[in-house]
């Protein structure tokens, strides 16, 4: 073959197989006309999954769903991505603590070789034939850094199932929050409904009294400017709520059009009696977030372990037997036993090791401050979560009342009106009033259910308790006698 073209071949199969290319992304940026081979698959990738998916959807789901506080709950524990992703990573990470420590069993081999040859001579041709055959069996005797391996291995799967464990916490209270706002928000276009309806009557009756020359004109064009208002408020209030029953289909893994009904029609207030102290040590025992933080530093711990290692021999047992043949392939004339052991120590690697520690020893230090941080989280997330319980404890018993006295204020100031002793002004502002209370007393409603609900899961109260008996789980824990035990035992 010609020199030149063969070098012009390998140098075109260099190109096209990447070992001269360079990266080049396509994109509505830099290339909008054209996208690369990997974007055409990725998106006839995700299109294939798409229609997948809506055919199973079209056989899974009905057009509507009736929803409580634990179905909602089960269904975003089922279905949520998230979640799942999580699992997966927990059952790779169960797999690898198997695939490593598979590295203490015994190892066997076995091997096969022939050989034919041909000799060419003056005299002639001659042709020999050979053959081996052998079995081997290593078992590992002593290996720090396999032990190392296998614990840091151990640590990893035990981190990665609480961060399973957070997942899930995630999932539940984003469906309960979702639950909770759907509510709310329905509760707010009844409000935004009867402020409507109170402004219409008034409106009417300010007219009324305009026929027959009671009012000036600028009383029925006031009451209509707060009438279309109070209808503009209405429509934004029902797109809000069909916003928050789209979010919470996606949270249950629902299509986003599904008609949801749900079984409370009014955030209620139940009291939940826990103090601070009890939920933030019940936080410290329970939560998973903690367990996740405490496993990456005995993670360092054994990456350490393993680093240290490489100042230590490594011994395994051998055995093996091998058979031979000279003239033929398997006519074997000799084999042999074989048992011994193999050790090896490196006894200077360049300061490899004495570096290795020190990265090891640093990524520790870094681990542990990342715990400490975690805890301090921790104990932020669970007194905010109180905090704001407590302050939407207060705000409901004021809101409440603000609400029986609006109403009251709104029906003498109709009354003053229709007498003709009050003014236009007067009712409108009343009607203000009152619909700011109502709104202001299903949002400290809902604010308090859903603090509960964040209590919940910034302390680790178990999956399957329903919302808002976490505090009875709390209150019968004994976390801060057992706290206080543990650090009376570490001092």
């Amino acid at each position: 073959m010609n020199k030149k073209a063969l070098s012009l071949a390998i140098i075109l199969s260099m190109a096209t197989t990447g070992a001269f290319a360079t990266d080049v992304v396509s994109t509505s940026v830099n290339n909008s006309a054209k996208l690369s081979k990997y974007q055409k698959e990725a998106v006839q990738l995700t299109q294939k999954q798409l229609a997948q998916k809506a055919a199973q959807d079209a056989k899974t789901y009905e057009s509507s769903i009736a929803l409580n506080e634990a179905n909602t709950v089960a269904l975003a524990l089922a279905n949520n991505r998230t979640a799942k992703q999580s699992m997966w990573s927990y059952e790779a990470s169960k797999a690898n603590v198997s695939q490593v420590a598979a590295g203490k069993n015994p190892i066997a081999s076995y091997s096969l070789k022939t050989d034919r040859s041909w000799q060419n001579a003056v005299s002639g041709s001659s042709v020999s034939k050979s053959g081996a055959q052998s079995v081997s069996l290593n078992v590992p005797v002593f290996s720090p850094e396999l032990d190392a391996k296998i614990d840091g291995a151990r640590y990893s799967r035990e981190a990665d199932g609480a961060a399973y464990e957070e997942a899930l916490q995630q999932a539940k209270y984003d469906a309960i929050n979702g639950y909770y706002t759907l509510i709310m928000e329905r509760n707010l276009v009844d409000v935004a409904n009867q402020s409507v309806t109170d402004y219409q009557g008034h409106v009417d009756n300010v007219r009324a009294q305009y026929n027959v020359g009671l009012v000036a004109n600028s009383d029925v064009l006031a009451a209509n400017t707060n009438l279309a208002e109070s209808q503009t408020t209405l429509v934004e209030r029902q797109n809000t709520a069909n916003l928050s029953e789209a979010n919470l289909n996606n949270v249950i893994g629902y299509p986003v059009q599904t008609v949801i009904t749900t079984a409370e029609q009014n955030l209620q207030y139940r009291p939940y009696n826990v103090t601070l102290e009890q939920a933030k040590a019940y936080a410290m025992l329970h939560r998973s977030a903690l367990v996740k933080s405490a496993m990456s530093v005995k993670q360092a711990e054994a990456s350490l372990k393993s680093a240290k290692s490489g100042y230590l021999p490594t011994i395994e047992a051998t055995a093996s037997r091998s058979f031979a043949a000279k003239a033929d392939y398997f006519n074997y004339n000799s084999n042999e036993w074989a048992i011994g052991a193999k050790a090896s120590w490196s006894i200077w690697d360049g300061g490899a090791t004495q570096n290795a520690i020190k990265q090891a020893e640093a990524n520790l230090e870094k681990a542990k401050e990342a715990n400490l941080a975690a805890v301090d989280a921790v104990n932020l997330a669970v007194q905010q979560a109180y905090l704001n319980l407590r302050s939407a404890e207060q705000t409901i018993a004021s809101t409440q009342t603000a609400v029986t006295s609006g109403q009251e204020n709104f029906r003498i100031a109709r009354l003053r009106y229709q007498a003709g002793v009050g003014t236009n002004l007067d009712v409108l502002d009343a009607e203000t009033k009152l619909t700011t209370a109502r709104n202001n007393y299903v949002q400290a409603l809902y604010k308090y259910n859903v603090s509960i609900a964040a209590l919940e899961q910034a302390t680790g109260i178990p999956l399957e308790t329903p919302v808002g008996e976490g505090a009875t789980v709390i209150a019968n824990s004994g976390a801060e006698a057992e706290l206080a035990a543990l650090s009376n035992t570490r001092n």
